[in-house]
């Protein structure tokens, strides 16, 4: 589900206002989510809805699985669950930006589903990790860590550490 969803977002941002539609014509700018689904299925057919899978799957097991060990390791080996409800809050942020160091691999899923949405075959992982490095350097990888790393606090609070406090973490 998450990689067609975030392909059909991909393509809509992509392809707004006439831009990114790979002749610049301006055919896809009024497109909708359901309009971007039928012409990827049409042109690709259902397998061109999981372009950029790989890079999807890495992100997000690493993601969960960090978010859930580094507020574990706040909590526990930093103590910050003896600081009360304040501590929580506080392993639940470490947690969140923890899980941050897969960045790359989200930049690499979104130029991948630019490409296929832009109708441009994709390339490998590691052809875009080495385009990336080559057009921005290392930092390029890490294109958007700041509103990722906000977003991945208020999530693995919501979601890591309040189902803890109410004792369904356990």
């Amino acid at each position: 589900v998450m990689t067609p969803t975030s392909l059909v977002f991909t393509s809509l941002t992509v392809n707004r206002g006439g831009r990114g539609d790979g002749d610049g014509d301006g055919r896809f700018r009024d497109e909708n989510a359901l309009a971007a689904l039928r012409r990827i299925l049409r042109e690709n057919g259902i397998l061109g809805l999981y372009r950029g899978s790989g890079p999807m799957v890495l992100r997000q097991a690493s993601n969960w699985a960090s978010r859930s060990c580094f507020t574990e390791i706040a909590r526990t080996t930093f103590k910050m669950s003896q600081l009360g409800l304040a501590g929580e809050i506080g392993s639940g942020i470490l947690g969140g930006l923890g899980s941050c160091w897969n960045t790359p691999v989200e930049t690499i899923r979104v130029a991948t589903q630019a490409d296929a949405s832009k109708g441009i075959v994709p390339k490998t992982f590691f052809g875009y990790w080495n385009s990336i490095v080559e057009d921005k350097g290392y930092a390029g990888l890490f294109r958007g860590v700041v509103p990722r790393g906000v977003q991945a606090c208020w999530q693995t609070i919501f979601m890591v550490v309040v189902p803890n406090i109410v004792g369904l973490g356990e």
